[in-house]
């Protein structure tokens, strides 16, 4: 039977090398303190930064949560694990298997998925897919105590077909979740109202999203918002691949159309496989996003990286600001997170396609994203051994300590400092 396409694409990018729970390590590092010239990605001024590893882990995601402590997820040899840090992520406390005896999808490029709510609770998603990789299991678990336990998981939807993938997570305030996920060029839904006992019927929302790129779900009060990549009939250059948002008022039963957050089409006859990431900060939400605008419609040469706001809940967005100076090298896979004094932050990944260098990049902004520092480097592939670093992820926690969480062939990695704002 057909391998999906997903699944062809990034069965190589799994990182070999399984093994017990890794516990994390620290090691010292360095963060640059000056901006990187565009014709020399690597900064030479450093200061320190201090390091914790999970080794062999192949795929993460890191949160903040109400409680000011950051929660990693990440994946490995079929299960996910769940660390809580309460010092901003410079330690974090022994991984506990969150999945107990379900077996895990793991992909480096699918970001487990993780939300923190109220008192301690703590959801987490992930699918089960069968041996020929065709439809898939949507699991949750929770967890009342921070993470140190997890009650076994529950079924949340049983997809006989199709090419499922990039489960995401929210809670809403009475701890019950949301998820969304993809089937094709589907966006599903499906929700619980008693915290995970009993789910929703599963429904579509939308008229299209991009295959292999992920969404972000967010609760606001009682809406409901989803970001993510839509997938439009466009022209003989590809189809309309652009980022755009919806939301629901009602509690997930219906959902408005949607809002374009790109305002320039982005034509394309492939998957990017690089969805939206999301932050809000006192009712403002900042969106940032890969797109290829600037290429040759139909040709993904290269993308930028690129931000929009929006004030008004989203329903309208702002103009796209590119985030990236340098237009020689292909930007992509952007977090953004938004620090206690207003402050944003971006990171992000770069290769060079005519040196096969690879960064990670990241920068801030103080007035509101219209503009932005020249972009610090905070890893590349100098180590032929760790292979390039990506899949960023940023949080910050409520007294202002920055943690940047990276994936290589060794790991996940978790950078810590001070924003001095």
């Amino acid at each position: 039977m057909k391998t999906p396409r997903f699944i062809l694409l990034f069965s190589l990018c799994i990182l070999i090398g399984y093994g017990c729970t890794p516990s994390p390590t620290q090691t010292t590092e360095s963060i640059p303190t000056e901006g990187a010239a565009t014709e020399s990605p690597i900064a030479t001024t450093t200061v320190d930064f201090e390091v914790t590893d999970f080794p062999k882990a192949q795929s993460h995601w890191l949160t903040s949560g109400s409680d000011g402590n950051l929660y990693l997820i990440y994946g490995q040899y079929n299960s996910l694990f769940v660390a809580r840090s309460t010092d901003g992520g410079q330690t974090f406390s022994e991984p506990v298997l969150a999945t107990g005896d379900k077996p895990v999808h793991v992909l480096p490029i699918e970001r487990p998925a993780i939300a923190i709510g109220q008192d301690g609770h703590v959801g987490i998603a992930w699918l089960e897919m069968p041996p020929d990789f065709h439809g898939a299991k949507i699991w949750y678990a929770a967890s009342e105590d921070g993470g140190a336990t997890f009650k076994p998981g529950q079924l949340v939807a049983d997809e006989p077909d199709g090419e499922v993938a990039m489960v995401q997570v929210a809670l809403d305030k009475a701890r019950n979740p949301i998820l969304a996920w993809l089937n094709g060029s589907k966006l599903k839904f499906a929700r619980s109202f008693d915290q995970g006992f009993t789910f929703s019927e599963t429904a579509s929302i939308g008229d299209g999203s991009c295959e292999c790129c992920q969404p972000q779900s967010f609760v606001t009060g009682e809406n409901i918002h989803i970001a993510y990549r839509s997938l439009e009939p466009g022209n003989d250059k590809g189809d309309i691949r652009d980022i755009v948002m919806t939301h629901s008022e009602d509690g997930g039963q219906t959902f408005q159309p949607v809002t374009r957050v790109s305002d320039t089409h982005w034509y394309l006859p492939a998957c990017p496989i690089a969805g939206p990431s999301l932050a809000i900060h006192e009712g403002t939400f900042y969106i940032a996003w890969m797109d290829g605008r600037s290429e040759p419609p139909g040709t993904f040469s290269r993308g930028d990286i690129w931000l929009a706001s929006s004030h008004d809940g989203g329903k309208t967005f702002s103009r796209n600001i590119r985030i990236n100076p340098d237009q020689s090298t292909h930007h992509t896979l952007p977090s953004v997170a938004i620090g206690p004094g207003g402050r944003i932050h971006i990171a992000w990944e770069a290769q060079a396609s005519d040196t096969r260098e690879a960064f990670l990049y990241y920068t801030t902004s103080d007035d509101g994203g219209q503009t932005f520092a020249l972009p610090q480097t905070i890893a590349a592939n100098t180590d032929e051994t760790r292979g390039s670093p990506g899949k960023p992820v940023l949080a910050i926690d409520s007294v202002g300590r920055v943690a940047l969480a990276w994936l290589d062939r060794q790991g996940v990695h978790i950078a810590t400092w001070t924003d001095m704002k």
